[in-house]
């Protein structure tokens, strides 16, 4: 199907299941996702593959109405799927925002990895890995908290803190929802979906 972007001349062709809107897809091990800021910000790979819309599209539809999100998971070892739910999904913009990630209302059974607030190595750092409020850094765009850029050794772009509970562009040793069931968090297969609420 092919959708209007606000602002853009030409409809954009992508996936859709049941009127979710496939923004983002990770399938297996072999993409390479360990890109630019540039291409992260127009989007890459194929819609039927690996794939991400790009932050500027994902922007102008989150800014243009109210957005859902879901996350689709499935775990490496065990094969099941899982999945979250957020009621509000919507991106930033570049100059002020750095494409800022606002998540709220999540239900579902993966676990709310966007917005752990929690203390996960008994340090005291409460929400050091919570995504909800980040921006997007790249290898070559640097706007996480942490002292080293938390895309580089990670091999993808994403909202990271200090650095991640969960990583859904990242390589295969690091595709990661750290709040799954188990006690193993890598996943093979992920998707981002949106759809007007």
């Amino acid at each position: 199907m092919n959708i209007t972007i606000p602002t853009q001349p030409d409809p954009v062709p992508v996936m859709s299941i049941f009127d979710w809107i496939i923004i983002h897809q990770h399938l297996g091990r072999d993409f390479n996702w360990n890109l630019t800021w540039d291409e992260y910000k127009a989007g890459f790979g194929s819609i039927d593959e690996n794939f991400w819309l790009g932050l500027e599209k994902m922007h102008l539809l989150t800014s243009s109405q109210p957005y859902r999100l879901r996350v689709e998971l499935q775990q490496v070892v065990t094969e099941l799927w899982f999945s979250a739910e957020y009621w509000s999904f919507k991106i930033g913009d570049e100059l002020n925002d750095k494409y800022r990630l606002e998540v709220s209302g999540y239900s579902g059974d993966a676990g709310d990895a966007l917005q752990y607030g929690g203390d996960r190595y008994g340090n005291g750092a409460f929400g050091s890995y919570y995504h909800n409020g980040m921006m997007f850094t790249t290898y070559d765009q640097d706007n996480d908290n942490s002292l080293i850029n938390c895309a580089a050794p990670r091999g993808g772009g994403w909202w990271f803190n200090f650095c991640n509970e969960c990583c859904l562009t990242c390589y295969y040793k690091k595709h990661l929802w750290k709040l799954l069931p188990g006690e193993k968090k890598r996943i093979t297969v992920s998707r981002m979906m949106i759809k007007p609420q």
